[in-house]
């Protein structure tokens, strides 16, 4: 390599690691922006309490459960006959979809639970 051709890997690593560095900032201060606009309108910060933390690793989990058990189902299906990309792809986007249904009828379900309380 010479001349201009040693400047591409020194840019490319330099770019990687500067976008990297700008999305950490951004982040960060955007996040920090809007909690300050919430405490200047005096609102409640439940935004960034656990309760919704819980309930994205439930349907990240449910999802999850749901696209292996599609991809045994997918595999006895491709077992039995039928094409594999078929199978693999169907089965799995039925089952994680299934998956997402369910959570948002246990969610409905725990939201019409306290507001009957």
């Amino acid at each position: 390599m010479s001349g201009i051709e040693v400047l591409i890997p020194i840019l490319a690593v330099a770019g990687f690691w500067g976008a990297i560095i700008i999305w950490v900032y951004m982040f960060f201060s955007s996040r920090h922006r809007e909690r300050m606009a919430l405490i200047d309108n005096r609102m409640d910060a439940k935004v960034f309490s656990q309760e919704s933390n819980r309930e994205n690793s439930l349907k990240i989990g449910i999802v999850a459960i749901m696209a292996g058990i599609g991809v045994f189902i997918a595999y006895l299906l491709d077992k039995s006959g039928l094409p594999g990309v078929v199978a693999y792809f169907t089965v799995i986007l039925m089952f994680s979809g299934a998956g997402l249904v369910g959570f948002y009828y246990l969610i409905k379900g725990k939201e019409e639970r306290q507001d009957e309380v």
